[in-house]
């Protein structure tokens, strides 16, 4: 029998990096977009930076993340105003942004502190659940899903919004990013 979690909203959540050197918190305002803020990418520069095959991230406005710590904080620029952020003492990568257009953040899921993933656990060490769904919502957009991977990365993202590049303009859009 499958498991079927309901979507919370946090209010606020704690990550950042391996080693510490970087941290973060999400004050989410109350008209955060939860339907656009989690989303997928499977181009070649995001499976780089993260070492996955499928990279998980969750847009945050400049205003909603307090950076509380950044002494290993580093930014590479991946492409023209687009930049990479990183721990530069145990390489986590943290985000990536595009300064030339907006503020949004695009915060990397795998850097959230687990207790906002998976929650408490219960007498068997199974997760009872908390925001997973809400940062990483399955139904949510997938980018750049022309670089899927036949039996591997191309059921993961048989849901949610399929984008054929980058581009919001509109599902399987041919633009480029």
């Amino acid at each position: 029998m499958a498991t079927t979690f309901m979507q919370i909203t946090p209010q606020k959540i704690t990550g950042g990096c391996l080693c510490g050197g970087v941290r973060y918190e999400i004050n989410f305002k109350p008209e955060h977009d939860w339907k656009r803020g989690p989303h997928t990418c499977q181009c070649t520069q995001c499976r780089k930076n993260c070492g996955s095959l499928v990279f998980n991230m969750h847009t945050v406005t400049a205003s909603e993340i307090t950076w509380n710590s950044q002494s290993t904080y580093a930014e590479y620029n991946s492409s023209p105003g687009c930049y990479r952020s990183f721990c530069n003492k145990c390489g986590s990568p943290l985000a990536w942004t595009n300064h030339a257009v907006n503020t949004d953040i695009e915060l990397a899921v795998g850097t959230i502190d687990e207790q906002f993933l998976l929650g408490e656990r219960d007498a068997e060490d199974k997760p009872l659940g908390a925001h997973g769904i809400a940062l990483a919502d399955p139904d949510a957009d997938h980018f750049y899903v022309r670089n899927e991977i036949a039996g591997v990365t191309d059921k993961l993202t048989s849901s949610g919004t399929r984008f054929w590049k980058g581009s919001k303009k509109g599902p399987m859009a041919k633009s480029v990013d």
